[in-house]
């Protein structure tokens, strides 16, 4: 990697497009590029760009670059959204946030640094009720203080279990495509480059077996019941 997209207590998030060795997922949309409309329905901006969790290969934010009406500056003006906070349209490639048009031209800019945790807690208050950034600035150098390193790393992954970080939110439609078995299979929208994977929902009643075949390599067999359509036919 060109840069060293470490925040300082464990994370590592970084752009998609400044790491060569990760892309979005085959079969998930790459919504680089879609409009963005805010919760009233005016159109704020479009998706400039992904911001991937290296470690947990999670997409953590869309970086949004607001339209100058929103932005209300003479530059481009981006900003964080927490995927959880956000949904796709795909049939029309269109992203909606959950902030009105007014709330979002309040998010604090994001100038293509390195990201803070303090900037992340000053960005996902405004998503959430009832939190502050000093509170949340406070929960973590509380856990710092009463566990040391191992408490601040626990501080940094447990972050991310609010649920304006659940990128299944984000990809609810095709969750609900894979059902309830496979969810966890919708959550995997970034992928390393050099991996290639084959997911295959299976059924309760389902059956796999490892078998060598004739050219030597292993193969995967899922077995399973024949419906009684099938046996009719």
């Amino acid at each position: 990697m060109a840069k060293d997209h470490e925040t300082g207590d464990g994370s590592r998030i970084a752009p998609l497009g400044e790491v060569d060795d990760f892309e979005v997922a085959e079969g998930y949309p790459d919504v680089r590029g879609w409009r963005v409309d805010a919760a009233d329905g005016t159109e704020i901006g479009k998706v400039h760009e992904l911001l991937v969790d290296l470690d947990a290969l999670r997409t953590r934010y869309l970086d949004v670059r607001l339209t100058s009406e929103v932005a209300a500056a003479p530059e481009d003006r981006d900003v964080l959204v927490p995927i959880g906070a956000a949904r796709i349209d795909d049939d029309h490639d269109v992203v909606t946030v959950s902030l009105t048009t007014e709330r979002v031209g309040l998010l604090p800019p994001y100038t293509h640094g390195p990201v803070t945790r303090e900037q992340e807690y000053e960005v996902r208050r405004h998503f959430t009720f009832g939190r502050t950034a000093a509170e949340g600035v406070a929960a973590g150098a509380a856990g710092a203080a009463a566990g040391g390193a191992a408490s601040a790393a626990r501080e940094s992954r447990d972050f991310y279990d609010d649920e304006a970080y659940d990128d299944s939110r984000f990809f609810s439609r095709r969750s609900a495509q894979l059902g309830d078995s496979n969810r966890d299979a919708a959550n995997d929208a970034v992928t390393r480059a050099d991996e290639t994977e084959v997911r295959v929902p299976l059924k309760a009643e389902d059956s796999v077996v490892v078998k060598r075949g004739e050219d030597g390599r292993d193969e995967v067999i899922i077995r399973r019941p024949r419906s009684d359509e099938n046996r009719a036919s």
